[in-house]
């Protein structure tokens, strides 16, 4: 078979189209294509290019715990990627650092996913997080739901552990793009962290409100009573107090003796400080014997 030599041009100008585009397309196919996680139970949303994966490498879960589980995952998929692992092996790595590199061995470094990790070894529940997933979940929503199911942990009921954090991790997503939808029920995810710090500052306000109440008021009393004490000594010391002395005579035997008996001011002249009225002391001399037999 001849070929016409004015073809040549055309035909290598085709096979350099081809060999630049052909590569491009075989990208993008097998980019749309389902990606493989071995033996792990998984399902894939053809209309996101997202996946729900289960790693349960602690044995957990039953069968039918996962197929349920996958049930509750799907609808995160709309979103991004959504893992939940398992894993009950020593480790040196940190809590996160373990999360983490499953989130990259199963998704990618750098693609928007989510794992939700259950750690029997150092007893710990995680959310990690990446890409969109970090701007759904800071940390302080990440915590919320890990302490709302640890609880839940505790009493070694795990499949209801990883159901109840994909509902309320379904819940802050929906809520943050305001999507609602009928298939699955709003859940509102409970902060009581956040209601018991608030009732914490809440007392603290409170406590020092009253405490400032309280000196003042104190304050303003004891001005008050030293005010009132002030002027009553300066009374005190203004005014001499009125005595009075009564006398009267007693007849003993063939003498009389004056006897003085003291009123006013308070007073019974009991002590030397009486002076002429004789009510305490050898100074008082012959002025108060009478007349001597």
């Amino acid at each position: 078979m001849r070929i016409n030599r004015r073809f040549i041009p055309t035909l290598l100008l085709a096979l350099l189209i081809a060999s630049v585009f052909l590569p491009c397309f075989a990208v993008s196919a097998q980019a749309d294509s389902e990606p493989s996680f071995g033996s792990m139970p998984s399902r894939y949303n053809s209309e996101t290019g997202y996946s729900a994966v289960i790693a349960d490498e602690a044995d957990l879960l039953t069968a039918d715990e996962e197929t349920r589980l996958l049930d509750k995952m799907y609808p995160l998929t709309e979103y991004a990627n959504i893992a939940v692992y398992t894993v009950d092996t020593p480790t040196k790595l940190q809590d996160y650092e373990r999360a983490r590199e499953k989130r990259a061995e199963l998704f990618g470094a750098d693609a928007d996913a989510a794992v939700f990790m259950v750690d029997m070894y150092l007893r710990r529940i995680i959310i990690q997080r990446r890409g969109n997933m970090e701007t759904y979940f800071n940390n302080s929503r990440a915590n919320n739901i890990t302490n709302n199911v640890a609880s839940i942990a505790k009493k070694g009921d795990y499949y209801k552990t990883c159901a109840t954090a994909m509902d309320q991790m379904l819940s802050v997503v929906r809520d943050r793009n305001n999507a609602q939808t009928d298939d699955v029920p709003k859940t509102v995810v409970p902060r009581p962290m956040m209601y018991l710090s608030n009732g914490v500052i809440a007392l603290m306000f409170g406590a020092m409100i009253s405490y400032f109440i309280a000196v003042k008021t104190s304050t303003t009393v004891r001005k008050s009573v030293l005010k009132k004490v002030s002027s009553s000594e300066t009374i005190s010391m203004n005014e001499e107090p009125l005595q009075v002395t009564i006398l009267s005579s007693v007849k003993v035997g063939e003498r009389s003796v004056a006897r003085s008996t003291g009123s006013g001011g308070g007073s019974s002249c009991s002590s030397s400080s009486c002076g002429s009225s004789c009510g305490g002391g050898s100074s008082c001399g012959s002025s108060c014997g009478g007349s001597s037999f």
